[in-house]
């Protein structure tokens, strides 16, 4: 099970890398079907996000995500008997990791509430240029020309998106961009935590921190949810959850390079479930950006597994 971060909403790309146990077995038609529930099940859980920052504070929604996500990945753990992920040896590197999830998850509820849904999730779709930046200028991974092109045309393609113009910026398309920094921390620092902390314990301990610093101001903004508004809070963490298990079950159908791609779905739905409810629809220039950060990703992804496989 790959790491389930704050928010979850990594792409897939990003997901396989962090598990040890995935197997070389091939069924490749459940594994495409299990990447695009979990991408529509993504698509859901981020036009709940919307819905509910729309009627109530920032700071409101982001605890409730959290401590539902606590909750979830708790109750799993001790559904599974598995008491021992509660334990870690790594503090403080879950310290670091936690206190980056405040940022990862306000930044994500920011976006949702300002900007439409397709430019948030073209931004997610972003972290995979900024852990190839990574990779290449620390971990000091070979980068061909093919590799630098995509990174450069897939940053290009963000700008394309966010463009800092007086009649399309908003504020949002800024702290979007922290969000991807963000996730794409978790992601690295995830790789190298794998070796020695369960998956369940890595999701686990991203939430404290929001948890403990963000309650004050939860509750001094706080407005009492109905049941209907508190199950779309709920909503959130749950389908996002279930998302990722969505996704780790596709990883282990079939090759993650093969299966992957399909996780660009994600747009598909999320467009859809803009336009119908809340009248989104990306102009010409936008649907460039977007086209160009997808295909860029692919070609990373496909790029990183070939430098896995020749290794």
């Amino acid at each position: 099970m790959p790491d389930i971060e704050a928010d979850a909403r990594k792409p897939a790309s990003d997901l396989s890398s962090t598990d040890p146990n995935h197997t070389n077995t091939e069924h490749f038609g459940k594994g495409v079907l299990f990447m695009m529930l979990g991408s529509l099940l993504f698509a859901i859980a981020d036009a709940l996000g919307k819905l509910v920052t729309q009627n109530y504070p920032l700071t409101q929604v982001v605890w409730l995500r959290c401590f539902f996500g606590m909750v979830l990945i708790s109750s799993f753990i001790v559904f599974q008997g598995r008491l021992s992920d509660f334990k870690t040896t790594r503090k403080n590197a879950h310290l670091a990791r936690s206190i980056v999830g405040i940022a990862m998850t306000g930044s994500m509820m920011t976006g949702l509430k300002f900007i439409p849904l397709a430019e948030v999730t073209a931004v997610v779709f972003a972290t995979p240029l900024i852990v190839a930046v990574y990779s290449t200028v620390i971990q000091k991974e070979s980068m061909g020309r093919g590799m630098f092109i995509a990174i450069l045309l897939g940053f290009l393609g963000v700008l394309v998106v966010v463009r800092p113009t007086p009649y399309h910026f908003h504020f949002a398309h800024l702290v979007m961009l922290l969000f991807a920094v963000s996730s794409a921390y978790l992601s690295i620092t995830a790789r190298a935590l794998i070796k020695t902390e369960s998956p369940l314990t890595l999701n686990l301990y991203i939430y404290p921190a929001t948890i403990i610093l963000g309650g004050y101001f939860a509750w001094r903004d706080w407005v009492t949810p109905d049941l209907l508004s508190l199950a779309a809070l709920f909503g959130v963490a749950l389908f996002a959850s279930i998302a990722l298990l969505s996704i780790t079950k596709a990883v282990h159908c079939a090759s993650p390079a093969r299966v992957a791609p399909f996780d660009y779905s994600r747009m598909i739905w999320t467009v859809s479930i803009g336009l119908v409810f809340w009248g989104e629809l990306p102009d010409a220039i936008t649907w460039i950006g977007i086209s160009v950060i997808i295909f860029c990703g692919i070609y990373i992804l496909r790029h990183s597994r070939n430098i896995q496989k020749n290794t």
